[in-house]
């Protein structure tokens, strides 16, 4: 959904659930940089109004080793959405969070 109410594409919800499930992976590790992921991070950067910075600053923190990584990707996520013109549904992070927690449980469960 956009910040008005209105639909949004839905290769837009798409590309950003991507880069929700990949917020919630930093909390645990920094993820693979994919040639996906630059892909989705163009292609929300050609649907927004703005700048290239919290699309850099994702790729970037994607590889950060730092205790903050989280944080930072989560920031740069938030900047997204407002470049992209959709509101962010917290709740459904929240959901993705408690998923990848849950699964990294059961990893650690299976190499035990």
């Amino acid at each position: 959904m956009k910040a008005d109410g209105s639909c949004q594409h839905p290769l837009t919800e798409k590309a950003l659930l991507a880069l929700e499930e990949l917020v919630q992976e930093c909390r645990y590790r920094a993820p693979r940089r994919s040639f996906m992921i630059r892909f989705t991070l163009a292609y929300l950067w050609s649907v927004s109004r703005g700048d290239r910075e919290p699309f850099d600053e994702f790729w970037t923190v994607l590889q950060s080793n730092e205790l903050w990584r989280f944080q930072q990707a989560n920031y740069a996520l938030a900047a997204i959405y407002r470049r992209v013109g959709v509101k962010r549904d917290e709740e459904l992070a929240m959901r993705l969070w408690h998923k990848r927690q849950s699964e990294e449980e059961a990893n650690r469960k299976k190499a035990s």
